[in-house]
C-alpha cells in the first residue's frame, strides 16, 4: 500500500505539524466568513445608518455618503480577518499544551491521523484512495512504509468536561481539506467516542461551527443530536459566527454498538 493513513495516539514533536495543519484548515474558512458577515442584515443596516448620519446631520453630499459602504466592507474584512486570526492563536495554544491538558492523565487523550503517502506525487492528495487504519491495525498488518513520506492530516483530541457530570468533550476534530471525503474524519471521531466509553463517561460534546458543514454531517452520520445553537462574537456584535454544540449520549457498550455506521466501525478497534 502506497497510500495509509494511520490513527494513532499524540507524540511529542507532532504539534509542529498539527499547528501549520490546524492553521490552514481554519483560515480555509475565511472567505466563506466574510461573506456572511458581509451579508448579515446588521451591516446592511450600519451602512444606511452611517450614510443617513452623513446626510441628514453633516450635510455631505449623497455621492460622499456612499462611499461609507467601501469603509463598511473594510471594516468587515478586517474584523473577520483578526478573528479567524485569533481563533488560530488560541487553536495554537492549545495543541502547545497537549502533552499537559491532554496526555497527563487517563481520562483525556489526543490522536492525530498521519499519512503515508509517496515523496512525489504527481496529483492532488483528494484524487487518490487512502486506506485508512487504526494504530492497531497497522502494527498487526506489518504495513511497510519505510521508504514513504510522512504528513500528519488530522487531529482530534478528548477531555473531561466539567460542565456536564460524567461529561467529555471532543476538541480540535480537524482534517486537512485535501484529505478529506476519505474516512479520517469518522474513524478519528469513532477513536475519540471508543475511548469515551471505555472510561466511563456518560456523554460526549463537541462544538462545530457554522461554516463546518462536513462536520456537522459526519456527526449527525455518527449520532450526535443537537443540544444547542449559539453566537460566538468574536470582534464585537458585527463579527461574530454561530456555533452548534452537540452531543452524543452513551449509555452501554451494547446500545452504542447497535447504532448506525460508526459503531461498525468501532468493532476494528
Amino acid at each position: 500500500m502506497s497510500h495509509v493513513v494511520v490513527i494513532r495516539g499524540y507524540k511529542p514533536g507532532d504539534e509542529l505539524h498539527c499547528r501549520d495543519m490546524i492553521k490552514d484548515v481554519i483560515m480555509a474558512s475565511f472567505t466563506t466568513a466574510f461573506i456572511a458577515n458581509l451579508l448579515k442584515e446588521a451591516t446592511f443596516q450600519l451602512m444606511l445608518l452611517c450614510a443617513a448620519i452623513m446626510f441628514i446631520f453633516f450635510g455631505l453630499p449623497l455621492s460622499v455618503c456612499l462611499l461609507v459602504i467601501p469603509i463598511v466592507v473594510v471594516i468587515i474584512y478586517a474584523g473577520t480577518y483578526l478573528g479567524f486570526v485569533m481563533i488560530a492563536a488560541e487553536a495554537n495554544q492549545e495543541i502547545t499544551n497537549v502533552p499537559r491538558m491532554y496526555m497527563s492523565n487517563a481520562f483525556s487523550c489526543f490522536w492525530v491521523a498521519e499519512a503515508f503517502q509517496p515523496h512525489l506525487m504527481m496529483r492532488s492528495p483528494k484524487d487518490y484512495h487512502y486506506t485508512v487504519m487504526t494504530e492497531k491495525q497497522f502494527r498487526e498488518g506489518n504495513v511497510d512504509v519505510s521508504s514513504l513520506a510522512r504528513k500528519i492530516v488530522g487531529t482530534v483530541g478528548l477531555l473531561k468536561s466539567y460542565k456536564v457530570h460524567k461529561g467529555a468533550w471532543i476538541k480540535r476534530l480537524y482534517v486537512e481539506e485535501k484529505y478529506r471525503r476519505k474516512g479520517i474524519g469518522t474513524l478519528l471521531l469513532s477513536t475519540a467516542l471508543h475511548f469515551a466509553i471505555n472510561e466511563g463517561y456518560s456523554c460526549a460534546d463537541l462544538l462545530v461551527s457554522e461554516y463546518a458543514e462536513g462536520g456537522r454531517e459526519l456527526c449527525s452520520k455518527s449520532g450526535f443530536d443537537l443540544k444547542q445553537m449559539y453566537h460566538r462574537q468574536v470582534v464585537g456584535p458585527m463579527v461574530n459566527y454561530l456555533l452548534y454544540e452537540l452531543t452524543y449520549q452513551i449509555k452501554d457498550e451494547n446500545d452504542y454498538c447497535s447504532r448506525g455506521d460508526t459503531k461498525s466501525m468501532l468493532k476494528m478497534l
